[in-house]
C-alpha cells in the first residue's frame, strides 16, 4: 500500500513539479489496550498554472488495521487538465485510477474529455459543475477484465462562514452507458478551520458507493478523518 502511494505521488508530482500550489491533509490514529487499531489517511491536491493552462492532481489514500488485520486499504488518484473555453466554461481532460483491496476490483481506470462550468463565484460561495465522457477499464480480483464507456457528473462547492472557517463538498457519480444499474459515487464533505496562515484543522466524511458491486462485497464504504491540513 505505502509503496503504491509513494509511486503514484512521485510520478504525479514529477508531472507538475514546478511552482505548485498544494493542499495536504494528514491523519494518523493508533490505539492500544483491549484493542490495537491503527489508521493512516492522506489527502493531497497539487495544482500548477501556466499561461491559460492548469494541471491538477488529486490523491487520497487510507489504510486501517484492527489487531494486525487489514480493514481498509485504498487509493484514488485523478489528474485533470483544464483550458478555458470562455469566462465560465473550461475544457477538461481527466485520467483517474482507483485501487481498493476490499472492493472486489484489483483496480479501476478511467479517462476522457469533458467540461467544467463555473455556476457562480462570490466572496461567500463557489459552485462548479462538471461532466465527462470516459473510457473505463475494470480489473476484477478474480482476474477478469472489462472495458466500457461511461459518463460522469461532478460538483465542487465551497461555503465560507468567515475568513477562518469553511465548508467544502466534492462529489461525483460515474455510470456505465450500457448498464444504468452499475454506477459509482464518491463524496467528501469537509469542515476546515484555520489555525495559522498555512495550517488548518479538518474534519471530513467520505462516502464510496458502488451500486452493483462484485459478489459478496458491500455497496457502501465510509471514512471519517480528523486531519492536520497544510496549504502552501
Amino acid at each position: 500500500m505505502i509503496k503504491k502511494v509513494g509511486l503514484v505521488t512521485f510520478l504525479s508530482l514529477m508531472a507538475i513539479s514546478a511552482e505548485l500550489k498544494t493542499h495536504s491533509e494528514f491523519s494518523y490514529i493508533q490505539t492500544t489496550g483491549n484493542t490495537d487499531t491503527k489508521s493512516l489517511g492522506l489527502d493531497f491536491r497539487g495544482q500548477k498554472d501556466w499561461d491559460i493552462h492548469k494541471l491538477a492532481l488529486d490523491l487520497d489514500a487510507y489504510y486501517a488495521e484492527n489487531d494486525g488485520e487489514e480493514t481498509k486499504n485504498n487509493i484514488r488518484s485523478e489528474l485533470n487538465y483544464f483550458r478555458p473555453l470562455s469566462s465560465t466554461i473550461d475544457f477538461n481532460y481527466l485520467v483517474g485510477y482507483k485501487d481498493d483491496k476490499f472492493s472486489g476490483y484489483d483496480y479501476q481506470f478511467y479517462t476522457g474529455p469533458g467540461v467544467k462550468f463555473n455556476v457562480f463565484k462570490t466572496p461567500v460561495q463557489t459552485l462548479y459543475l462538471s461532466g465527462n465522457v470516459l473510457y473505463s477499464l475494470d480489473d476484477y480480483d478474480e482476474g477478469d477484465e472489462e472495458d466500457y464507456f461511461s459518463g460522469r457528473a461532478g460538483l465542487d462547492y465551497i461555503y465560507k462562514f468567515n475568513e477562518n472557517v469553511k465548508f467544502v463538498e466534492e462529489a461525483n457519480i460515474r455510470s456505465r452507458f450500457d448498464d444504468a444499474d452499475t454506477w459509482f459515487l464518491y463524496s467528501k464533505s469537509s469542515i476546515y478551520s484555520k489555525i495559522s496562515d498555512n495550517l488548518s484543522l479538518g474534519l471530513s466524511y467520505k462516502v464510496n458507493h458502488q451500486n452493483n458491486p462484485p459478489a459478496n462485497r458491500k455497496e457502501t464504504d465510509t471514512t471519517t478523518m480528523v486531519s492536520l491540513v497544510v496549504d502552501w
